[in-house]
């Protein structure tokens, strides 16, 4: 058996519209100064262990978080993957979810993307990580809803929402396994299953 792979899946910084409450979904908001700190932050917890390069959602939010997270690592963002986007909010994105739920009470807002398919993607996408970097220790910056998503799937207790700048540890090595969820500075939440 091959040595695992392991991949950091690190929320992006914080944006005006998480600021504001607002679903982002695939709309492209950029990081806010809070949100660049967040970043640098999250560089200086990784800085500890050693990373072999940094992959992003094509989101200007992840693209950013990962070229200051990599710039601070000295390491290099090696490519994009769009299975890693957010999900799709549908009609509901730059609304709060307050907002959306009482205009659709039933939370099915139109052309909202299945958290199915949002965790199939992801999984894709973390299968490709683990093909092309076999062994390797690879930083992903993607997004809350997909992290959660992913995890749901794999982990036997229920996961927090993600957190700004969070990092979720998970290791391929034949199968998938998650090593912690949510870690930041201040606060971690292991995963016991």
């Amino acid at each position: 058996m091959s040595e695992a792979t392991r991949s950091a899946l690190v929320r992006h910084g914080r944006t005006d519209w998480n600021r504001r409450g607002l679903l982002q979904g695939h709309s492209d908001i950029p990081l806010d100064d809070v949100g660049r700190g967040q970043a640098r932050d999250t560089a200086r917890m990784l800085r500890d262990d050693a990373w072999d390069t940094v992959v992003t959602s094509p989101l200007s939010r992840a693209v950013d978080t990962g070229r200051i997270i990599a710039e601070h690592l000295g390491i290099d963002v090696t490519g994009m993957h769009s299975d890693f986007v957010e999900r799709s909010y549908g009609a509901a994105e730059g609304m709060t979810r307050e907002d959306a739920e009482r205009r659709w009470p039933d939370g099915a807002f139109p052309d909202l993307e299945p958290l199915e398919a949002v965790s199939a993607r992801g999984r894709r996408a973390i299968d490709a990580i683990a093909r092309t970097h076999p062994g390797g220790r690879v930083v992903v910056i993607t997004h809350g809803a997909l992290i959660r998503a992913v995890l749901g799937d794999l982990s036997a207790t229920a996961v927090p929402r993600i957190v700004n700048g969070a990092v979720c540890e998970i290791e391929w090595a034949g199968v998938l396994r998650v090593l912690s969820v949510n870690r930041t500075d201040s606060h971690s939440f292991a995963d016991p299953g």
